[in-house]
């Protein structure tokens, strides 16, 4: 073995020696000790069986024959001596004393245990009997502490267990003999193992080199053993802490890695980077979608690979000159689409080492600037229209107009009537931009929705008489729904207002329900119906089935967009279900806690 197994073979033996020595020594001396702590948990646990059954009247009468029988049978069942003592130390029963010389005992007031015993204790004492003629183990508790646990109250009696003392002796000579036969084992296994100890140490040697070489070419995964405290302890701890400093490095570099591919995969751009040779280094899966290529080209795939030679212009175009390009083009896959694709240098010291190639749809942004087009068109129109009757007959009137009486009143009720369906429209278009806010704001309360359908019902009931229907509410009160009461009576006014106008004959009902999803509110008419393929777009702003009576029945065309911000604000959904000859019903439905972002 070398200097280094021995030294550790000697100071291990030397410890584990001196150690077994000093334990064998200190319990050797407390063997005796433990034995007679044993016998007092014993006699206490005794104590506490022999109280369940011992005759408490006949003690408290002092009744010698009967106790003193008790102390005989459970005497012999325990192998014990038992014996009961009045609170003025006269002995009631002995189970190692005849019956007939219990009388003849002395007075047991000033024993040891007896008197503690008396003061509300649990009284202990080790003696020679004079009585019995042994060395005894006395053990003693007041009665009353034993079956009741009350130890405030003073004892009527006391119950005493004596136990022969040399049952202690003979354990601690067993304890004693066990013990230095356990030490001797112990010694003799230490020095025939120290052998196999430097054998151990040896291996863990090798065992350290070969972690070393497994580090150093690569292998951060390797385990690294630690189980002592010396040179190899310390050097293989440095080990393992380079190891798991690399390894921790090397995860978080692979996270954020991970996190960058995260993102650059949910970016709706195209992105590549490009070796100045047009070899993709890397790209993200929105790329790979434009182009219409899987992933898996190769280990070094071109950008001419992907087949679109308007990709290849730019870029060829960028590194000809040395700086961005950017460029709208157009890429045929499935269809054609027109993309703007960038090309950026990213600088790797002086020249460029790479560039950035990014590719961005135009089609959404095209569809949101036709969305803009032709909304201030169909707003410019609707505007025009009455503006273009209150200049007309406003100018029929200032040419002459005021003096035709058969004509003046029409003519200056028109210009009203037109004034106020502007005014509609143009607070119609105030609500809708309120609802479109970003940062639009819900007051949402606890409300019975069939309630705010009843007011709504009670306040159009007269217009539906006059246009000849019957107005009709079906609900149940509470169904409670947390809502902006003010923004939801708009929308239910609309819909109402919508079935109103447009049904000819018959009637409009409104129904309250719940169903998994919330609340539901559906107002259905019995009008002339809708063609199916309208139905998809009559939430659109200013889309109308049929423009003309719209707009002599006065409507603006925003309605049932309104009807589908405030709706889709509180979270809910809206829905139509409409048949030409059949009516049709318009619905919404709100989350019972109008969950949806906005408070």
């Amino acid at each position: 073995m070398s200097s280094l197994t021995a030294r550790l073979y000697a100071l291990i033996a030397a410890l584990l020696g001196a150690g077994l020595l000093l334990a064998g020594l200190v319990l050797d001396r407390d063997s005796s000790r433990i034995g007679l702590q044993l016998l007092e948990a014993e006699g206490e646990r005794e104590l506490s069986l022999l109280a369940i059954s011992a005759p408490t009247p006949e003690i408290a009468r002092g009744d010698i024959a009967t106790v003193d029988a008790w102390c005989d049978r459970t005497g012999k069942a325990l192998d014990r001596r038992v014996t009961v003592i009045d609170a003025r130390g006269r002995v009631l029963g002995d189970s190692r004393v005849p019956a007939d010389s219990i009388a003849l005992l002395q007075n047991h007031a000033d024993r040891p245990e007896v008197r503690a015993a008396l003061s509300g204790g649990i009284g202990e004492a080790t003696r020679r009997s004079w009585t019995i003629r042994e060395e005894l183990f006395y053990i003693a508790e007041p009665l009353e502490r034993l079956t009741t646990g009350d130890s405030t109250r003073p004892p009527s009696a006391v119950l005493r267990l004596s136990m022969p003392i040399s049952k202690a002796y003979e354990f601690g000579r067993r304890w004693q003999r066990h013990l230095w036969i356990a030490v001797s084992t112990v010694f003799l296994v230490v020095l025939a193992g120290g052998y196999l100890l430097g054998r151990r140490i040896d291996r863990r040697l090798r065992l350290l080199r070969q972690s070393a070489e497994m580090l150093g070419s690569g292998d951060l995964g390797v385990r690294i053993p630690i189980d002592t405290h010396d040179e190899l302890g310390a050097l293989a701890r440095v080990l393992r802490s380079m190891a798991e400093h690399l390894r921790t490095k090397l995860m978080e570099l692979q996270a954020e890695r991970d996190m960058r591919e995260a993102v650059l995969a949910h970016l709706p751009l195209g992105i590549a980077l490009l070796s100045p040779g047009l070899t993709i280094e890397h790209a993200n899966d929105r790329f790979w979608s434009i182009v219409g290529v899987e992933r898996g080209l190769g280990p070094a795939p071109s950008l001419a690979m992907t087949r679109q030679a308007a990709l290849e212009e730019v870029a060829e175009d960028a590194i000809r000159r040395g700086a961005s390009v950017r460029r709208e083009v157009a890429l045929y896959i499935e269809e054609r689409r027109d993309y703007e694709v960038s090309v950026v240098p990213v600088s790797r010291g002086e020249a460029p080492g790479a560039w950035l190639l990014t590719i961005e749809d135009l089609k959404p942004e095209r569809t949101m600037a036709n969305l803009r087009r032709e909304f201030v068109a169909n707003a410019s129109h609707e505007l025009k229209t009455p503006l273009t009757s209150i200049r007309g007959y406003a100018e029929t009137l200032l040419q002459g107009g005021l003096d035709d009486e058969a004509n003046r009143a029409r003519f200056v009720e028109t210009i009203h009537a037109q004034a106020v369906r502007l005014e509609a429209l143009v607070e119609d278009l105030l609500e809708l931009a309120d609802l479109e806010r970003p940062d639009a704001v819900l007051d949402l309360k606890d409300w019975d929705m069939a309630t705010v359908a009843r007011e709504m019902v009670a306040g159009l009931e007269d217009l539906a008489k006059r246009r000849g229907l019957t107005l009709r509410l079906e609900a149940r009160p509470g169904v409670h729904v947390r809502m902006d009461r003010k923004r939801v009576e708009l929308a239910l006014r609309n819909l109402l207002d919508n079935a109103i106008k447009y049904t000819d004959a018959g009637s409009v009902l409104v129904s309250v329900e719940t169903t998994p999803a919330g609340t539901r509110v559906s107002v259905a008419d019995t009008g002339r119906g809708i063609e199916s393929e309208h139905l998809p777009r009559l939430f659109e702003r200013f889309y109308r089935v049929d423009r003309g009576r719209s707009r002599a029945l006065g409507g603006t065309g925003l309605g049932l967009s309104i009807v589908k911000h405030v709706v889709e604000l509180h979270g809910g959904r809206v829905g139509v279900e409409s048949a030409p000859g059949r009516g049709s019903t318009f619905w919404f439905e709100i989350p019972r806690d109008g969950s949806s972002g906005h408070s």
